[in-house]
């Protein structure tokens, strides 16, 4: 191998440079190049999902959503840790552990409370919303159970929805309240207020109560559900996705982890194992050849080895 620096240097002109002007120029030019881009691009953002827009395009969703957050059945409402006691999202022995940090009681927090709030300034929800809190939990789910079932038949009417006659106690009248209040905008504002801090927002139940069905349906068309590789789609159209959350992604896509109720925390591990895999490259024995065997240096510095044929390569 070559050991006279003048010969690893000698097809270059060395001048003095001024290293701190070229960094002030690169600057400006960066800066530059992003203001322009940002003026003709602008920002790259889809229209926000937002509870008032899933209630006004999809009322009879709307309300089946919400009786299901009723008697049970929605799709916070058996999480688990973080939120509650529940087991449908339990992934691992450490999620018992951490316990319920941010307590959610969903018929309360998504449904009622909401509504009570609502009932100040429109006292007519006041009665309905009474007698469904003084009912037995029993009823209570007996009645969410039989309004749900007519929802699969239900049709809106002048912007309210209307189901077969039946015994729904006063399902029905809470739910219409319910989709009123979610089509004024007022309902998101009910859910994202902190009682305790007047000045500082909770955005927790705001951003959970759309989880399940709406989330999906406006995921799928944009091919941004976890079953279609979600994450690495754009979700603007002519923009680019995170393509570099490529290999993650195929992780999830394995049979085991996609059907595995702790997908999460079995898909993260593989990718620490891998991730450290790599950084403990230069000490794996063997496996730190790998790079000389295939000669890959070879091509990148082909210029190097071609004026110094004689050079074994390195060491």
């Amino acid at each position: 191998m070559a050991t006279n620096t003048s010969d690893m240097v000698h097809d270059y002109r060395m001048v003095p440079e001024d290293f701190v002007k070229h960094l002030m120029s690169t600057l400006v030019i960066v800066v530059v190049v992003v203001l322009v881009a940002a003026a003709l691009f602008s920002v790259p953002e889809a229209a926000p999902l937002t509870i008032q827009k899933d209630a006004i395009q999809n009322p009879v969703a709307f309300e089946a959503m919400a009786t299901r957050d009723l008697n049970g059945q929605g799709r916070m409402a058996d999480y688990g840790p973080p939120y509650n006691h529940g087991t449908g999202n339990l992934e691992f022995i450490f999620q018992k552990w951490v316990g319920d940090i941010h307590p959610l009681n969903v018929p309360y927090d998504f449904i009622l409370h909401p509504l009570a709030m609502a009932a100040s300034i429109n006292p007519a929800i006041t009665a309905p919303l009474h007698r469904f809190e003084n009912a037995s939990r029993t009823q209570q789910i007996a009645w969410a159970n039989a309004y749900e079932s007519a929802l699969a038949r239900g049709t809106t009417s002048t912007g309210t929805v209307v189901v077969p006659a039946g015994h729904y106690g006063p399902l029905p009248a809470l739910m219409n309240d319910t989709l009123k209040l979610a089509e004024s905008g007022l309902m998101s504002g009910a859910l994202i207020r902190n009682p305790s801090v007047v000045t500082r927002f909770d955005n927790q139940n705001y951003l959970l109560f759309l989880e399940g069905t709406p989330m999906h349906t406006a995921a799928t068309p944009l091919q941004l559900k976890g079953t279609q590789w979600g994450i690495i789609h754009p979700a603007v159209e002519g923009y680019p996705g995170a393509w570099w959350m490529t290999i993650p992604t195929w992780i999830y896509q394995w049979p085991f982890v996609a059907s595995s109720p702790a997908n999460d925390a079995i898909a993260l591990s593989i990718g620490f194992v891998f991730w450290l895999f790599l950084a403990l490259t230069p000490w794996i024995p063997l496996w730190n050849r790998v790079p000389q065997w295939l000669g890959v240096y070879r091509l990148i510095w082909k210029g190097y080895y071609h004026d110094y044929r004689n050079d074994t390569g390195p060491r």
